[in-house]
């Protein structure tokens, strides 16, 4: 055991902690943070969805995600009513919400590019290693 030994889980932690950092403070403005904005953004392009489309696409746990619609249901930027089965609910973006969404977009969309113009080539690079990071699980085999 070291001071200074890499663990990958930690390294991996600390980065997305650095990226979702500057992607709040630019986005504070809005009223959103960046796992809200994503929300949001799948709400728009989905029409009409339910929790389980939204895990499907954001793999977050159910309680991550209703916590998070819930801040944006109370800022009125999305609907939610009950679907045809009680246990379900529907999620609409209200007309509210595509305009903040829209002016989120144009802030998040310029934090993207820098970010993307600062790893130039190592961008690649980088999904490349997240994705093979996405295919380890040693412990099933």
């Amino acid at each position: 055991m070291y001071f200074n030994e890499d663990c990958n889980c930690g390294l991996l932690r600390t980065s997305a902690s650095h990226f979702t950092s500057i992607y709040n403070k630019s986005l504070k403005s809005t009223g959103l943070n960046i796992t809200q904005f994503v929300l949001l953004k799948y709400i728009s392009l989905l029409k009409q969805t339910n929790l389980n489309t939204l895990n499907k696409f954001l793999h977050q746990n159910r309680s991550t995600i209703g916590r998070n619609l819930n801040v944006i249901r109370k800022l009125n930027f999305i609907s939610i009513k009950p679907g045809q089965d009680k246990r379900e609910i529907l999620i609409n973006i209200t007309p509210l919400g595509a305009v903040a969404l829209k002016n989120a977009y144009i802030i998040w969309k310029g934090v993207n590019d820098k970010i993307n113009a600062k790893l130039g080539s190592k961008k690649e690079q980088l999904r490349e290693i997240i994705n093979d990071i996405k295919t380890i699980n040693f412990l099933e085999e």
